[in-house]
């Protein structure tokens, strides 16, 4: 019914009048006296020939007695006259059908005039100086009467126009506030009704270009191309659009093996826009963990550089998925509720379709794992102040009820410049303990997992120590205390086999260090210290007596 009333509204519009009178004009006009009143009106004014009477006699005649008036007159119609009255009447129409509507019809008016007045002057011209009678009063006609036909359908028109482009500014802003709210699709809805307007337009780049940054490049393609049809060469759409042609094909490349679920986020060449997880912009890929993958970003409206460790859901079975988000974002508040100068501060947990992420303080320095090789050990005073720093630091988040449960030395970062430590990955460790991929392989970190952590028993603070005292034993000599080619002979050393001895790798090595690895490492979590903050208290005495032996 819409589409019949919109044809029906075009095909008895009042310009069709106008269309048909200019027609009537063309192939009837002789026929209709009426419609050449004007040409004898300005004869009967210029002075009329002996034998005609007062002007109203000279209006009302016949066409043949104006014609033997013109011949009494001396007067010639030339051959182009007829050609030459189309023309004008063709221009008139167009005027009056596709300029008059965009001038208005205070402006429109005037010009009229001014175009009718000289075609009268013109016909007088011809009559005086060439002895021709050009009869354009039918083009003066059509202009005038089309004019007052036209004012009739201008002022709806008018209305109708003030009353769309109302329409396109609220759609044109209640798109803009969605795609503030990041609902690009509802925008794109919102403006599929509107016409191509440089606000339009504009808008429509916006959403394509956060399409990019969520990474949705499909979608972001399907804007740039609805852009293009609407206006070619609108700023560097098309260079996007080829941009995304290949990141496209890129970006659904899956491995034979399967997903891995550290592999990275897509990062564009500079005429894509980077890609964004919430209000963060990724600007690289700075590490990789059994969860996913650590990116540098930045969050741009207070300008603070930070690091977001993303979890993958798609390296999860769908019946654990549910679960898995809610000690995500469990853990990652509790992590967030730390301050301590040692430990990572959390600023934002989120969550993507196929990912979730923590944004966290972006320490600078090197993991320490870099540091616990044979030739690249650090001095023994300096691994002992470190290791008791970490061991405040677990005791106050212990005390927050809070357990890291995957400390080792590559979630621990120390700055060699500054000596400024920082402990990273609370809130996530959690999930790594006791998550399992599709291959039913513990995640995490089995080198340093406490005994009770194996057996999925109740973990307490002294599985941190437990952890840190492997830590420890793998800074001061290089190596750890159980060696294992599978996952299950490792676990099994674990649980049964006694750790071999530290010495074994540093025979060097003080005997107070000794016995305290021993002691944090001990398989019942009752024998190991009391708390970090006993651990740590220990660790200072042995750095105490350590720098006293290398002073004397």
């Amino acid at each position: 019914m819409n589409s019949l009333a919109f044809i029906g509204s075009r095909l008895f519009s009042l310009r069709l009048l106008i269309v048909v009178l200019a027609l009537a004009c063309v192939f009837v006009g002789d026929a209709l006296p009426l419609l050449g009143w004007l040409d004898r009106v300005l004869f009967s004014a210029l002075g009329n020939p002996e034998g005609i009477g007062d002007a109203v006699r000279v209006v009302d005649m016949t066409p043949d007695a104006f014609a033997t008036a013109l011949q009494a007159r001396g007067l010639v119609e030339p051959e182009w006259s007829a050609l030459t009255i189309r023309a004008g009447l063709m221009a008139s129409t167009l005027i009056l059908v596709l300029a008059v509507p965009r001038m208005g019809g205070a402006v429109a008016l005037p010009v009229l005039l001014l175009i009718a007045g000289a075609l009268v002057v013109l016909q007088a011209a011809f009559m005086f100086y060439q002895s021709a009678w050009l009869p354009l009063g039918e083009v003066v006609t059509l202009l005038l009467v089309g004019y007052v036909i036209m004012l009739f359908w201008l002022q709806p028109r008018r209305d109708i126009v003030a009353l769309s482009e109302n329409v396109r500014v609220a759609r044109t802003r209640l798109g803009r506030l969605l795609l503030q709210q990041g609902q690009s699709d509802e925008a794109l809805e919102v403006l599929a009704e509107c016409p191509p307007t440089e606000d339009t337009l504009a808008l429509q780049y916006d959403i394509a270009i956060q399409q990019e940054r969520k990474r949705q490049y499909d979608r972001a393609s399907a804007t740039y191309q609805q852009i293009l049809q609407q206006k070619r060469k609108y700023r560097d759409a098309g260079k996007r659009l080829a941009a995304l042609g290949s990141l496209t094909t890129e970006a659904t490349v899956v491995s034979p093996g399967g997903f891995d679920n550290t592999r990275t986020l897509v990062m564009p060449e500079q005429s894509v826009s980077r890609p964004t997880l919430g209000r963060y912009e990724i600007e690289r890929e700075i590490g990789r963990g059994a969860m996913g993958v650590v990116y540098l970003g930045k969050d741009p409206k207070i300008a603070r550089t930070v690091a977001i460790k993303t979890l993958s859901y798609q390296a999860f079975e769908d019946n654990e998925l549910r679960d898995l988000k809610s000690r995500f974002f469990r853990e990652a508040e509790a992590a967030g509720r730390l301050s301590h100068p040692a430990i990572v501060t959390v600023y934002d947990v989120g969550e993507e379709a196929d990912l979730a992420f923590i944004a966290m303080d972006y320490a600078k320095g090197r993991p320490l794992s870099e540091f616990g090789k044979p030739g690249r050990l650090l001095p023994l005073t300096k691994v002992l102040d470190i290791i008791a720093r970490v061991a405040d630091a677990l005791d106050y988040a212990h005390r927050q009820k809070i357990i890291h449960r995957d400390i080792k030395p590559g979630n621990i970062i120390f700055n060699p410049d500054n000596g400024e430590i920082k402990i990273t990955d609370f809130g996530i460790a959690k999930i790594s303990d006791d998550s399992r991929t599709r291959t039913g392989s513990v995640m995490g970190s089995p080198l340093y997992m406490s005994p009770e952590q194996l057996k999925g028993q109740k973990v307490t603070g002294a599985t941190d120590t437990y952890s840190l005292g492997i830590t420890l034993y793998k800074l001061v000599c290089g190596e750890t205390p159980y060696q294992g080619d599978t996952l299950a002979n490792l676990t099994y050393q674990i649980l049964n086999k006694r750790p071999r001895s530290v010495r074994e790798f540093n025979p060097e090595l003080p005997s107070g260090v000794v016995r305290l690895i021993n002691k944090a490492i001990q398989r019942e979590p009752d024998k190991r210290f009391l708390s970090a903050a006993t651990m740590a208290e220990a660790l200072r005495r042995q750095a105490s007596r350590e720098a006293r032996e290398e002073a004397s």
